[in-house]
């Protein structure tokens, strides 16, 4: 058990693929032992029919030669009855003695004007001469109780022994079974009788008087039945008997049960598929005439299991390598998409260690391929992000540490410029004191650390600026500002809109007229805020306007350091970064009419 385990540990339990190997070469051992089974069973079926055929056939033969002997035997006793002078031959022959039968012959010879007749010995000599297979005739006479046989070579006379029941006896076993074995038959007539032999008998009537006056016996020689069924069948399958009423085998193909009582008669009256009888058995039975004379035909399980070896042993070889290749090919392709498997584990574990550039190069247009292209799109998109990101993490630095830069110490200069302001008043220069005040709140506004402020604080700390700068020119400029009240409390970067308006009064200001304006508009259209700033200053010329618009659709790099003030692309980056590269500022401007910036950011509740 402990090695099963291990086994399955080692080799199964991690390994999808040695359980797929593990499962279709069980499924497939059952698949070809099912398909070979089926075929073994269909081609043990066909020669189970061909043998029985063929045994049928052979049984056929040999009944259609017992059925032309008996109608032979048949023929020739009507003929013997059918003339007058061989049948009175025969009967004078069986009611006299042998030495009055001669006289009688002599009589019949030497009478003038009387022809001369065949006796009954000649009529059955020519019968056997006709019918190769009789051995011998032996007619018996009851009256005087002796028999002459007649064989091929020669004619005797014997004269029975025994007592007269003894005889009586057998006389009535041969009227009941006319057809036995001579190797049964002790009263056989055959003077040195060879083994093999069968007969038949005949009572002998006289055809006036009705009287039963002697057995007519004819011996047959079952070599000719061999020699008929050679010429007639010269493939004999299974074995062929042929059996008296009584069970008495006087014919064996197989020479095992002749002469004897076949112990297994009871058994072929059973009508079921295999017939018991010393081995399981296909069984053909035909009946010859009226005499109880019968024909079998067996074919054992045995021979047929035998001439279905070679078949048996074909289909285990062929079976066994049909699993031998599939488990090969299977092997063979389960293992290749087992190193691609294990190329995509090994670069997720690489990717797992931190080393994101890993890539997987798969051949192919499977599954796995897909897998693989999937992970490095996933990979390269990865790494994109992460560059992204520490980008903009950087930039994000560098932008916040340029507007602490810009700060210069705000709150030393909040404290020096409220005391300021105390003592303007104090001497009363109350611009002075103004101008300074809105100085103070918009650094007080820049102490503070939040980055996220409300829409109408940055416009706040805006309004702030422009009021300073109202102050220090004496009502050459004129500021229009309008924001949409449900937006007001919307969140934005701190010092996104600033940098604009000092842009403007940098840049765009014109210092010598008095018709100077800026309009500052905030409208909100679904859920993207518009921040849009208009002026009437200097403009900005053609070449130096598409080299900013190149810049901010680059993205170009934070302003250098030096640079004192938050400008444009400042601006730009920050939003994109904080938003999404769909917001940021367009700039259309004309030089000598004014410019037109509009900021957009997604519309966002404070909090963000």
């Amino acid at each position: 058990m402990s090695r099963i385990r291990r086994f399955y540990r080692n080799h199964l339990k991690r390994k999808m693929f040695n359980k797929i190997i593990l499962l279709y070469s069980g499924v497939m051992m059952v698949l070809f032992a099912a398909a070979a089974t089926m075929v073994y069973q269909y081609q043990l079926q066909r020669v189970i029919h061909e043998e029985r055929d063929a045994n049928q056939k052979t049984a056929q033969v040999l009944s259609f030669y017992l059925g032309t002997q008996n109608e032979n035997i048949q023929r020739t006793i009507q003929q013997i009855y059918g003339n007058a002078s061989v049948s009175a031959d025969m009967i004078y022959f069986l009611n006299h003695s042998y030495g009055d039968y001669l006289e009688y012959r002599l009589d019949q010879f030497t009478r003038p004007g009387v022809q001369r007749t065949s006796s009954f010995s000649e009529f059955y000599k020519s019968y056997m001469r006709n019918e190769t297979g009789v051995s011998s005739i032996s007619i018996y006479s009851y009256p005087k109780q002796f028999y002459t046989s007649i064989s091929r070579d020669n004619q005797q006379l014997i004269y029975k022994e025994g007592s007269r029941s003894y005889w009586e006896d057998w006389f009535i076993q041969r009227k009941l079974h006319p057809w036995n074995s001579v190797e049964n038959d002790s009263h056989s007539g055959v003077v040195g009788k060879a083994s093999n032999l069968y007969s038949y008998s005949r009572e002998l009537q006289d055809p006036e008087t009705l009287e039963k006056i002697g057995m007519l016996n004819i011996e047959f020689d079952s070599a000719d039945i061999f020699a008929w069924l050679q010429s007639r069948a010269p493939v004999m399958n299974g074995r062929v008997l042929v059996m008296t009423a009584q069970g008495t085998v006087i014919f064996d193909s197989n020479n095992e049960y002749f002469g004897k009582v076949y112990p297994y008669q009871s058994e072929l009256q059973n009508t079921g598929d295999w017939v018991e009888l010393d081995e399981p058995s296909k069984v053909n039975i035909l009946n010859i005439g009226n005499d109880g004379l019968s024909v079998v035909g067996i074919v054992s399980k045995s021979e047929i299991s035998a001439s279905m070896d070679t078949l048996r042993s074909q289909l285990f070889i062929a079976t066994l390598l049909f699993i031998i290749v599939s488990f090969a090919i299977t092997t063979t392709m389960m293992r290749r998409y087992s190193k691609k498997v294990q190329r995509i584990i090994r670069s997720m574990n690489r990717i797992g260690d931190g080393d994101i550039s890993t890539r997987i190069k798969l051949h192919g247009e499977d599954e796995l391929q897909q897998i693989s292209q999937r992970f490095n799109d996933m990979c390269d998109r990865i790494e994109l992000y992460i560059d992204k990101m520490y980008t903009s993490e950087l930039k994000q630095k560098h932008a916040e540490l340029v507007a602490l830069q810009s700060q210069i110490q705000p709150h030393f200069l909040y404290n020096t410029l409220e005391s300021i302001r105390m003592k303007a008043y104090s001497m009363g220069a109350k611009d002075v004191g103004k101008m300074i005040y809105s100085l103070s709140v918009m650094f007080k506004s820049m102490v503070k650390k939040r980055t996220i402020v409300t829409l109408g604080e940055e416009i706040e700390m805006c309004s702030l600026y422009l009021e300073l700068f109202q102050i220090r020119y004496e009502g050459r400029l004129q500021v229009d500002i309008h924001v949409d009240e449900d937006v007001v409390e919307c969140s934005i970067l701190k010092l996104l809109v600033q940098p604009i308006i000092e842009n403007y009064t940098i840049h765009g200001f014109r210092s010598l007229e008095d018709n100077n304006c800026i309009s500052l508009y905030v409208v909100r259209n679904e859920g993207v805020i518009s921040i849009i700033v208009t002026d009437n200053g200097r403009g900005i010329s053609r070449a130096k306007l598409d080299k900013i618009n190149t810049m901010l659709a680059k993205s170009s790099q934070a302003p250098d350091k030096s640079n004192q003030s938050i400008g444009l692309i400042n601006v730009h980056e920050r939003i994109q970064m904080t938003y999404g590269d769909q917001y940021g500022i367009t700039i259309q401007s004309e030089e000598g009419i004014g410019t037109k910036v509009v900021i957009e950011i997604p519309a966002l509740r404070e909090g963000y």
